[in-house]
């Protein structure tokens, strides 16, 4: 007794030993990493905050903010809490200090930083700095009230009597209490009831033997007026249906799981059912009322679109093949309406996304109004909705249906403080007519959707076999445009470009022609739109970059008189984020004199991301090449980039040239480009100019350069270098020749 009386004392020695221990180091330990984490958490969240804040100061004024010492002051002087000492400074690149609070702090210190970003670069870093020593001094105290706290426990546990452990047993009567407290406190409701059975020894009812108090709050009655009572009665009939399996699982001692609703307070169970002896069974209610809110809810995102509450798509083409069964059998129609809103980029990139969602909202708004409760109109995604319309005979007008769709699109939006305009295009498919599927309705109205697009938008078109040869020719030409780059069937022609004064011939333009061994020569409006769409206009622009700068290298070899060559690049072509370095790499590989090479780009490709245009124009101006806007006028009305961005010439549309001779507004137009490409000392080329007056008219306009059929039409390489060399200048005006 004595022996087992000091090994129970030995291990309850070091059970307190090691508990006090624990308490002595882990609760110091404890406080201080979690108080550290916290300090540091508020460490980036301050440093966060001053660098977001020095961010927008940057972006206002990019160039000077760095000397802006008394604003940056002011910034690095704010605290979110009183009383807590911090140092704050800003940093450069290389860590030189461009301001800093004069807060002193005691050591030891921890810092965070964090970066400061002009356009996405960093530039700068803000730095907030805070004392350890108040953690440290905290965590001490806390060390000693841990320690004497440990050896309080140990105390205690070391001298609690050997007894307290024989009391642990506790009587029956003490665990029937427990079990009474833990019944009564589960937040699961559990009721007993007893089967009744008549004098043949079948089901006859079931009794409530017992419910505890989350019961009775399910329930919405006490105990005492739940014994005794038909359960079918207070359980509102929920049990009554899987009452045979009830008595079947308890009758071969397994358990049953099921769900079922109290309608009576709209809550959903999941009952497990189990018997604890002969002729009882117990029903444990589980409330799963928010799970099945929740599994709605993942439906729901499964199969509405997010931003308007549409159908998605896979709802649309579950109800469209259910749509498609029912006509099928009951001999109607179907029609499937394909929506796209017209110039919906332009409101995106304009405004920003957050304009663009409230516009689709209130598009799809709009158009909720115009369909019947039996048809479906969903969102694909984008800008595209889809409207299915079912009927028989003619009680449904298509035509009807879709202008009276495209008369609600088209009024003003109110949207981010002004009034936003657009419009729909619309193409309509018919079951059985123009497919017997799903794919097949909406590819076709797809198709009658562009057709509406390429027919002047803001109306619709109904599918036609016509346009699905049309989408095959263009399926076929995107094809052949692929193999004629790996067949090397594209070649240039070389439009000269001559001085105004005196008509010699000053430099060219590189343009490429497709030699289709069937359809033969093809010309660029044929397939470069098709290259875009596709992306094959990267490869092409590559191609023809490549081989102008190699022509060009061979020409000053050849010792021919130095002249600009001039390659048109695509806006998709520009987009692309290795452009000036493939534009590096093809001067380096053709050893070509970059001074005499000019791009010419579209205002519109310029101005689909300013910030990052100027950085691409001024990467390529490094190159020491020459940046030329063409078709210029038609594009972007703010002419705010002309004195950003690096540019060397102006190529007027031809729009504007055409009439300049006759047409005094356009006469003004050409004037007032010249004159302002004057002030910011810009050249200018007139393209287009087809007859000796208009050659007159812009040269007497101020027009530097002239580029049209009235001076040469596009050249073969031969003709060029024949017409370069051999020419006189002044047979080029008073003659114009050659027209090829």
């Amino acid at each position: 007794m004595n022996s087992s009386s000091r090994s129970i004392s030995r291990v309850t020695t070091l059970i307190a030993g090691v508990i006090a221990v624990s308490l002595a180091v882990l609760i110091p330990a404890g406080y201080f990493a979690i108080s550290y984490q916290y300090l540091i958490g508020s460490l980036d969240a301050q440093a966060e905050i001053n660098a977001r804040t020095v961010t927008v100061r940057v972006a206002a004024n990019p160039e000077m903010w760095r000397f802006e010492e008394h604003r940056l002051m002011e910034l690095m002087e704010q605290r979110p809490w009183e009383g807590v000492q911090e140092k704050r400074r800003i940093l450069g690149q290389r860590d030189e200090v461009i301001v800093e609070s004069l807060n002193p702090l005691r050591p030891p210190t921890v810092s965070r930083r964090q970066d400061i970003y002009d356009a996405g670069v960093p530039i700068a870093k803000v730095e907030v700095s805070r004392s350890l020593f108040p953690l440290l001094v905290k965590t001490g105290v806390v060390a000693v009230v841990a320690v004497l706290t440990g050896a309080l426990v140990f105390v205690v546990l070391r001298i609690l009597p050997l007894r307290a452990v024989r009391q642990a047993y506790q009587s029956l009567s003490e665990s029937e209490v427990k079990y009474r407290s833990l019944y009564e406190s589960m937040k699961e409701g559990m009721a007993l009831f007893r089967i009744n059975r008549d004098e043949h020894e079948n089901l006859a009812s079931f009794t409530v033997a017992d419910i505890n108090p989350a019961c009775e709050v399910i329930l919405g009655m006490g105990r005492d007026a739940a014994l005794g009572r038909d359960g079918a009665d207070i359980l509102d009939g929920a049990l009554v249906r899987h009452l045979p399996d009830i008595v079947k699982a308890i009758s071969v001692g397994v358990s049953l799981t099921f769900e079922i609703q109290f309608t009576s307070v709209n809550r959903f169970f999941n009952v497990s059912v189990f018997s604890p002896e002969k002729e009882l069974f117990a029903t444990l209610f589980d409330d799963i009322t928010e799970r099945k809110w929740s599994e709605g809810q993942i439906q729901k995102l499964a199969y509405s679109d997010n931003l308007t509450g549409l159908p998605n798509r896979t709802l649309f083409f579950d109800r469209l093949n259910q749509a498609l069964v029912q006509a099928g059998r009951n001999s109607a129609q179907i029609a499937v309406l394909f929506l796209d809103l017209d110039g919906f980029k332009v409101v995106n990139d304009t405004l920003g996304h957050a304009s663009g969602d409230d516009l689709l909202l209130q598009v799809s708004q709009r158009l909720q109004r115009c369909v019947r409760s039996s048809d479906t109109l969903a969102r694909l995604g984008g800008d595209e909705f889809v409207v299915l319309a079912s009927y028989a005979g003619k009680e449904l007008n298509i035509a009807h249906l879709a202008q009276n769709l495209l008369d609600k699109v088209s009024p003003a939006y109110f949207i981010a403080g002004r009034d936003i305009y657009t419009s729909v295009s619309i193409g309509v498919a018919i079951f059985p007519e123009d497919g017997r599927d799903a794919e097949t309705l909406l590819r076709c109205a797809d198709m009658a959707m562009y057709s509406a697009k390429e027919g002047g938008r803001n109306c619709y078109h109904f599918f036609s076999q016509g346009m699905n040869r049309k989408a095959h020719e263009r399926m076929e030409l995107e094809t052949n445009l692929r193999l004629a780059l790996e067949r090397d069937e594209f070649f240039l022609e070389y439009q000269p470009i001559v001085a105004a004064g005196d008509g010699s011939i000053v430099a060219a333009e590189a343009l490429i022609r497709w030699q289709h061994p069937d359809w033969g020569r093809t010309m660029p409006g044929d397939f470069i739109a098709i290259g875009e769409d596709s992306g094959l206009i990267v490869p092409l622009g590559e191609w023809v970059l490549r081989t102008a700068c190699r022509k060009l290298k061979e020409w000053q070899q050849q010792g021919l008189a130095p002249l600009r060559l001039a390659v048109n690049v695509s806006g998709r072509q520009f987009a692309q984020r290795d452009f000036v370095d493939t534009v590096q790499k093809i001067l380096s590989e053709t050893g070509v004199d970059a001074r005499f090479l000019e791009l010419e780009l579209t205002e519109t490709s310029l101005m689909e991301s300013a910030d990052a245009t100027v950085k691409t124009l001024l990467r390529l101006r490094e190159l020491g090449l020459s940046i030329v806007i063409d078709d210029f006028g038609t594009g972007y009305s703010s002419l705010g980039y002309l004195k950003n961005f690096p540019i060397e010439r102006l190529k007027i549309d031809r729009s504007f040239i055409a009439d300049v001779c006759s047409n005094p507004s356009d006469r003004a137009i050409v004037e007032a480009i010249i004159a302002m490409a004057g002030k910011l000392g810009l050249r200018v080329v007139a393209e287009g100019v087809e007859t000796a007056e208009q050659a007159d008219c812009v040269h007497n306009c101020g027009c530097h350069e002239i580029q049209g059929y009235f001076f040469y039409r596009p050249l073969s390489e031969e003709q060029f270098l024949a017409t370069v060399r051999f020419v006189p200048p002044s047979l080029v005006v008073t003659e114009s020749l050659p027209l090829f």
